[in-house]
């Protein structure tokens, strides 16, 4: 499954070096034909979005995605130098680079293989209806990913270019409704007897890996909303469910790096072209060691002083964390920082989560206890534990299904499992309440935990009269406001 990812890099590479060979050499003078103008092959536009795309989320090299700010938000990772994002300091958050870089591939993509002009040039990448697909895929877990930041957003007028270059913020609401559709849109399009699609560094071109990719991002979709919608939420989970989510931890949706700079993974850069300045949070390894969880040993590295796992204190000023030395806590694991450990968009772990929750709400068949347990079970196992070590967590008495309380026994451990998901673990924590987490004891203006981030800074000036009525709309465009499926 990812066995091509090698090859797909290298052909980037390949592609790149060409056009400046051809271009040096005077090539492009000579070959132009203006009748078919030359175009850049699909494939290197599908790489280029997911690795544009999981930069914005994850990172590249020493510069860090947003994610982390879920991790931080989450106190599963704070940090030792500059804790002003620990404190809630900043409100604005630029989203831009989703626009101009990623989505806007993505639109490229689905544009090349619909025009009857270019479809058929596009055929060389792979069947044009499951490159269409694909990239509806993404763009929806680009999206849900980034409303969930922000609330509204430029949705149904944005990546229309000098069209439309003051686009309308969406309501968080219609873009659900309208992310749902185009999930199942793109899953009808998928061709299993198709030309595999090249260029597609998650799953190789493995189409009925897409297929549950994104009905697994649609059940994701449909719980999200489940206090403010439930009877679409609920109709929404049993739809996916019923077309086929993921069923094993081998369909994880990852993005694997590579083992060289620069295609290396961002912590493993940070981790060892620089001063480390991210360690573990003591709330999270606090909660582990409590539970005896084997996960910690994957997680988190024991503090060169004491030899044991010791947290970072969370939210402190940076005077504090400046005091207590890389040596004295434990940093985040060594396979965190392998140079290839992947980007996680999506999971099985997540998946089975999701089913407990509906099923304890009684909208599916099946015990939540046991697939809450199977959900444990499958995050687990995707980090390496053994067979014996799940079974004595499980067994557990503080580990337990409480079904007069499932939020909460979902909540924390889905919390565990979303370790590197920081987003996710985010939102989740929104929706459902749990962990039970104390904000920031220095935080900036004694600010409680986000519920979102605020829109840029330039939206204010070039997307003024748009960016008002947004604000209008859902509230003021601060960290506490709280996005459209996120209710007390």
């Amino acid at each position: 499954m990812k066995k091509d990812i090698n090859r797909y890099i290298q052909y980037i590479f390949i592609l790149l070096a060409s056009i400046i060979s051809s271009c040096e050499s005077g090539f492009e003078e000579e070959n132009i034909d203006p009748n078919n103008p030359t175009s850049v092959p699909t494939a290197y536009l599908m790489s280029s979005a997911q690795r544009s795309l999981v930069t914005n989320f994850f990172g590249r090299n020493t510069s860090w995605g947003i994610d982390q700010l879920g991790m931080r938000y989450m106190q599963m990772w704070a940090n030792t130098l500059y804790t002003s994002e620990d404190r809630y300091e900043y409100i604005e958050l630029n989203f831009q680079s989703f626009y101009n870089g990623g989505l806007a591939d993505l639109e490229e993509i689905i544009k090349l293989n619909s025009d009857e002009e270019t479809k058929d040039h596009a055929l060389a990448s792979g069947a044009n209806a499951n490159q269409i697909a694909v990239a509806k895929i993404l763009k929806a877990w680009t999206f849900q990913k980034m409303t969930d930041v922000w609330g509204d957003i430029p949705y149904s007028e944005a990546l229309k270019g000098i069209e439309v270059p003051s686009p309308a913020y969406d309501e968080q609401s219609a873009i659900y409704t309208d992310l749902i559709a185009e999930l199942d849109e793109a899953t009808s399009m998928i061709d299993l007897d198709g030309e595999t699609i090249s260029g597609d560094l998650i799953y190789g071109g493995n189409m009925d890996y897409w297929k549950m990719f994104a009905q697994s991002l649609k059940l994701r979709l449909g719980m999200r909303m489940s206090k403010v919608d439930p009877t679409t939420a609920q109709a929404t989970v049993s739809a996916a469910i019923n077309a086929g989510v993921f069923t094993s931890i081998e369909q994880d949706a990852k993005f694997v790096y590579l083992s060289a700079s620069p295609n290396n993974g961002p912590w493993n850069e940070s981790f060892y072209n620089g001063t480390p300045t991210l360690a573990v949070a003591t709330t999270i390894i606090d909660k582990m060691l409590e539970l005896e969880d084997p996960r910690i040993e994957v997680f988190a590295q024991k503090a060169v002083e004491g030899n044991a796992y010791i947290g970072m204190p969370y939210g402190v000023t940076a005077a504090v964390a400046g005091s207590i030395t890389n040596n004295q806590v434990s940093l985040p694991g060594l396979k965190i920082v392998e140079a290839t450990n992947p980007a996680i968009l999506i999971t099985y772990a997540e998946v089975l989560f999701i089913q407990a929750e509906a099923a304890a709400n009684g909208w599916i068949s099946g015990d939540p206890e046991t697939l809450y347990k199977e959900a444990i079970t499958a995050s687990m196992e995707s980090w390496g534990i053994g067979a014996d070590a799940i079974s004595a967590y499980l067994a557990s008495e503080m580990v337990a299904y409480d079904a007069g309380n499932y939020q909460k026994s979902i909540g924390e451990q889905q919390w565990i499992a979303f370790y590197m998901q920081g987003l996710e673990a985010w939102s989740s924590w929104r929706r459902l309440g749990y962990p039970e987490l104390v904000p920031a004891p220095d935080a900036v203006e004694n600010r409680d935990i986000p519920r979102r981030r605020g829109y840029p800074t330039a939206e204010t000036s070039l997307n003024q009269a748009n960016y008002l009525v947004a604000v209008e709309r859902q509230g003021p465009d601060l960290l506490e406001t709280r996005v459209w499926w996120d209710v007390e």
